[in-house]
């Protein structure tokens, strides 16, 4: 028995890690095939200038490797900084836009597709060693379509640079300190954050998990002054006429059983369920490939959207432990001494976030607090990034989605796409609307400030 125990909480802490929950060209998509088909074969006819397929495979390929492996967060700083050799790299060919990490370098003759499969082979290779993913084999098969010669050669090295210096501008900006255990005991008040399912279940023993309660503490922003720079203010106390529409809003629409859904807000809600760095990846991915983008500008692109996405993260941890606010799975299953709100001991949300073999060690709601939502405000920080290198807010795009698997949704706006994000989290019973209308304005405040003081343009 004891070492079933024993077992079982190493298990418990591993689970809790994992629980964040076209005009000219095409975009890339699956696996690189032997005869290269996949990506063209481009030569520097014109310097300065090269085609976006390069950048769109890659960050492609970058998604992959990173969802396999990492929560959410760390999904989110490790697809920044992927993000940003890439960008450097390309300005060291030529400085278009600022560099944030390989400054002072300049490679003129360099090729620029070597030196984007190169950068990002690199911060993958540095960031996920481990990986089982054929990274050897994607680099090889990108490398096989540049034109062999003293180009290419020199855009292996830039690439490999531009990782390095990515990998050495964050070696000490927290991440360990970040990613730390803590104990952190249950609030008693009502309103105050308590473990959820499995690790509240007094019968398992489990200890009282809250994920990463320092990222927002310690872990260095990319671009914005500091953690609590756009801070929302307080949530609505328990007592408060707000509080009873929310909690009755997400007990009723985010329930398991005996729900109000419409099938439209079921299927909003498990669409955007899927962790933020892959989907707003995919989405800006879908969005480029409906333009005319060389990939300088292409690059740009995911480099703000990814630093705005990560430091999105850390502002919402900031204020996630900062205000300590309960979940909706706590607060429906316990009697929060309003009047106006009925318990319901066996409520639970509609979504799990690690269905297990054993039901008692299913983790039904993310352990960290409600308030505001990280999911919203990556989406609103995405969808800001794109509103503002776009110039406007409507570029209709079709987006899928790998959990509501043979579902194409369209959206004319960024706002709308951004919007379904922060209420999906009501329909899988995650957060309060509060937590989502918070989330989503602060995260496009920190994209509206990443936009505006990250990797602008040079002037001529």
């Amino acid at each position: 028995m004891k070492a079933f125990k024993t077992s079982l909480l190493t298990f418990t802490m591993l689970a809790s890690m994992t629980l964040w929950n076209s005009s000219c060209k095409k975009e890339i998509s699956g696996e690189p095939q032997a005869d290269n088909t996949g990506l063209s074969s481009i030569r520097n006819a014109e310097p300065g200038f090269a085609e976006n397929d390069m950048v769109i495979y890659w960050n492609e390929k970058a998604g992959a490797v990173l969802a396999a492996v990492n929560p959410p967060p760390n999904q989110t700083r490790q697809f920044a900084m992927v993000q940003i050799a890439v960008h450097d790299a390309l300005n060291a060919i030529k400085p278009k836009y600022e560099s944030y990490a390989l400054i002072n370098s300049r490679e003129k003759d360099a090729s620029p597709n070597a030196a984007v499969a190169s950068a990002a082979y690199w911060a993958l290779k540095g960031l996920v060693p481990s990986s089982s993913l054929p990274l050897d084999d994607w680099y090889s098969q990108s490398l096989a379509t540049v034109p062999e010669g003293p180009g290419k050669e020199l855009g292996k090295i830039l690439g490999k640079n531009a990782a390095t210096a990515i990998i050495s501008n964050r070696a000490n900006d927290g991440f360990a300190l970040a990613n730390a255990v803590v104990a952190i005991p249950d609030a008693t008040i009502p309103g105050g954050y308590r473990s959820t399912l499995p690790y509240s279940n007094t019968a398992l023993g489990l200890p009282k998990v809250k994920a990463i309660p320092n990222w927002g503490v310690a872990l260095r922003p990319f671009s914005v002054i500091s953690h609590s720079q756009f801070r929302p203010s307080a949530p609505d106390p328990v007592n408060s006429a707000e509080y009873v529409q929310d909690y009755n809003e997400v007990k009723n629409k985010g329930a398991r059983e005996m729900h109000s859904r419409t099938s439209e807000e079921t299927q909003i809600g498990f669409f955007w369920v899927e962790r933020s760095s892959p989907a707003w990846n995919r989405y800006t991915r879908n969005v480029v490939a409906t333009q005319k983008m060389d990939a300088w500008k292409t690059a740009r692109l995911f480099a703000l959207l990814n630093t705005a996405m990560a430091d999105g993260v850390t502002g919402t941890f900031d204020a996630k432990y900062h205000y300590f606010y309960w979940r909706p799975e706590t607060a429906i299953r316990v009697d929060d001494g309003n009047p106006l709100t009925i318990a319901d001991a066996g409520w639970l949300p509609s979504s799990l976030e690690i269905p297990a073999a054993n039901p008692l060690m299913n983790a039904y709601t993310p352990p960290m607090p409600d308030y505001p939502s990280a999911h919203a405000a990556l989406g609103g920080a995405a969808a800001e990034v794109l509103k503002r290198f776009f110039g406007t807010d409507v570029m209709p795009v079709d987006q899928t989605s790998p959990t509501f698997p043979g579902v194409t949704r369209h959206y004319n706006t960024f706002s709308q796409a951004a919007r379904d994000n922060s209420l999906s989290r009501i329909y899988v019973g995650y957060h309060f609307r509060k937590a989502c209308d918070a989330g989503e304005t602060q995260g496009r405040d920190i994209g509206g400030y990443v936009f505006s003081h990250s990797f602008r343009e040079n002037e001529d």
